[in-house]
């Protein structure tokens, strides 16, 4: 992530560091990768290419990058800012280098990186490079902030840092903060829905970007030969999806995704968004992206590890009637830093219903609420004064709201993520939590207080890894 330090004569940000083992305990570790310096041997190594500043970059697990070059490993690519009095080629302010983890056998949380000798491994570019992505003839390939494609030929060619321009995409639009990733796998419970529609052809490929927000487009990547730049386009029968989707209607920006290991085993895609929220912004939960073919449309939903975070259950109650504002009675101050997880039956007719967490005489806090005509295809959401859209569908009887707020903030989840938003709110001590509803609906209710993320590295160090 980016931290506001630097090492002079920069100005920053550098590349800061937080580490976990199961995504639930996470330490702050030291500063990764510093402007000017390669701070993985004593003393420093100058690095004259990226003294000003170290900007948002991707990693990417290449095979020959790990241990003693053998099996997978970690390569970071990161945009230096350089200028020209230090580092003549300098034209642009911005070029492309790699660094790689000094020592995995001493180093098992990956604090120390080091940048290879063949930096930078490309000159005058734009910043934002995203993730690597390989082709089906081996080839790696990046975009960047305009649009620019690059191209390794090789696992072996990237890890001795050989890049060549490949050229402009007019199929990716310049954006901050792209990626460009295969379609993920199916929202739990629309497998076969999924499978139907991959016989028939859907999209393979998400595009996302950072433009005034954050967004995701789908469609048919087509690599092409090697050093070209292949194309993006509407997928037949699926040209709607191809239209640029806000991916959260809130605070979220900056969003960063990769291919993560779950619990079981398989793989999975996470997308990290960045919480313009006060007193400084946060992270927001890791998220994993799925896709409801039903629907027609990507789906985020808080990573299952989070539930590890849960303290035992202050609310939890199944039925129970909703109309007018209904109190869980939690002891006040508990659901400033909780998760509400409630399941509305839908009424026969229409209704606004939905969550309130705020203060009990204050006056401050939130709502997130539905709003349901009985039979529509959409309902309108709302998180304060944040909107969005939520496709239903037509089978569905029930609508979830889960909600985790956490001081200055939330983040609203909508039938498993099929809509997400993030937005500021003020929780002050006597914050308590209610349903609400212009008519009688049944929900099911569980409020759970949300335990502290933050350990220190040693304890990070001693535990046991829980992916295979």
């Amino acid at each position: 992530y980016q931290i506001p330090l630097a090492a002079p004569p920069g100005h920053g940000p550098d590349y800061g560091h937080f580490v976990s083992k199961d995504f639930v305990s996470w330490a702050a570790m030291p500063v990764a990768i510093w402007n000017g310096l390669d701070a993985s041997a004593w003393p420093p190594r100058a690095t004259p290419y990226d003294n000003q500043a170290i900007y948002t970059g991707s990693a990417a697990v290449v095979e020959g990058a790990g241990p003693g070059g053998e099996g997978p490993g970690i390569v970071q690519i990161y945009p230096g800012l350089c200028n020209k009095a230090d580092w003549p080629a300098c034209e642009t302010g911005t070029l492309l280098a790699q660094a790689v983890p000094a020592d995995y056998a001493s180093d098992p949380l990956l604090a120390n990186w080091t940048k290879p000798s063949y930096n930078p491994i490309m000159e005058n570019t734009q910043r934002d490079p995203s993730t690597p992505w390989q082709t089906p003839s081996g080839e790696w390939r990046l975009r960047t902030f305009n649009s620019m494609v690059y191209g390794s030929a090789s696992s072996k060619d990237l890890l001795a840092g050989k890049w060549y321009e490949i050229g402009k995409s007019d199929d990716f639009r310049q954006c901050e903060c792209p990626s460009v990733y295969p379609l993920p796998a199916a929202t739990p419970g629309t497998e076969a829905a999924y499978e139907e529609a991959r016989r028939a052809g859907m999209p393979d490929t998400v595009h996302k970007t950072s433009c005034g927000g954050d967004w995701w487009q789908l469609g048919s990547y087509d690599p092409g030969a090697p050093r070209s730049v292949g194309s993006f386009k509407p997928t037949p029968g699926w040209e709607d999806v191809f239209a640029q989707k806000r991916i959260d209607q809130g605070n979220f920006y900056a969003s960063k995704d990769n291919e993560y290991p779950t619990l079981a085993g398989g793989k999975r895609r996470i997308n990290w968004g960045w919480a313009t929220v006060p007193p400084a912004s946060a992270q927001t939960l890791p998220r994993e992206v799925t896709f409801n073919a039903e629907a027609r449309a990507l789906q985020q939903y808080p990573i299952e590890e989070i539930a590890g975070l849960r303290a035992a259950a202050a609310f939890d109650r199944r039925g129970v009637a909703v109309r007018g504002s209904v109190g869980l009675g939690v002891p006040a101050g508990v659901a400033r830093q909780a998760e509400l997880l409630v399941s509305f039956s839908l009424p026969s007719e229409s209704a606004t219903f939905g969550v309130r967490i705020g203060g009990s005489s204050s006056g401050d806090g939130i709502g997130c609420s539905v709003n349901y005509t009985a039979g529509a295809a959409n309902a309108s959401v709302a998180c304060g004064g944040v909107r969005d859209s939520l496709p239903l569908l037509a089978r569905e009887t029930s609508v979830e709201l889960r909600v985790f707020a956490d001081w200055t903030f939330v983040e609203a989840y909508f039938q498993r993520g099929r809509v997400a938003i993030t937005a500021k709110a003020a929780f002050s001590p006597d914050t308590v939590a209610s349903l609400t509803s212009n008519v009688t609906v049944a929900a099911d209710v569980s409020l759970f207080p949300m335990k502290s993320i933050w350990v220190d590295p040693d304890k990070v160090r001693a535990a046991p890894r829980v992916y295979k």
